[in-house]
């Protein structure tokens, strides 16, 4: 399957962002995902001094992965029971795999402009030293996430 160049980008900056996300998560044991975004953006405005503007950026990034998160869980459970029907049979319905992956990769490609355009928007509402300091933060966790995984 030949993916475009937005499809690698979109999936690449999701990539980025679920990593940077989950590894800031380690070891943190709140129970829902809107407490754990909630203590996210709170964490990310006191380290980087945000001012009203930006704070409202960040919690429209924090909005559109939350609406994302639903989205992509909205079917999960008729999906399990598809894919654990699918592993019942003798022979995999290849059709039917790519049809549940091309569903999944249609969701994502939907949100993906909105999540963008926020993330742009909070990103360019950074000063130079938030930027700097946010980019070396990213670096960091991915470089620790990538020790651990080779």
């Amino acid at each position: 399957m030949k993916l475009s160049k937005r499809s690698i980008a979109v999936i690449a900056a999701g990539a980025m962002v679920t990593v940077g996300v989950v590894a800031c998560n380690h070891g943190m044991h709140f129970g829902t995902a809107e407490e754990r975004s909630e203590w996210m953006v709170q964490k990310v405005s006191k380290e980087l001094a945000l001012n009203p503007v930006q704070q409202a950026n960040l919690e429209a990034v924090k909005d559109g992965f939350l609406e994302m998160r639903s989205a992509m869980r909205s079917d999960r459970e008729q999906t399990r029971r598809e894919v654990l029907s699918m592993l019942q049979q003798p022979t995999l319905d290849r059709d039917k795999a790519n049809a549940i992956v091309t569903q999944y990769l249609e969701k994502a490609r939907m949100q993906s402009p909105h999540i963008i355009d926020a993330i742009g928007n909070f990103y360019d509402s950074l000063d130079d030293n938030q930027r700097a300091e946010l980019t070396g933060f990213i670096r960091h966790k991915m470089e620790h996430h990538r020790r651990w995984h080779q």
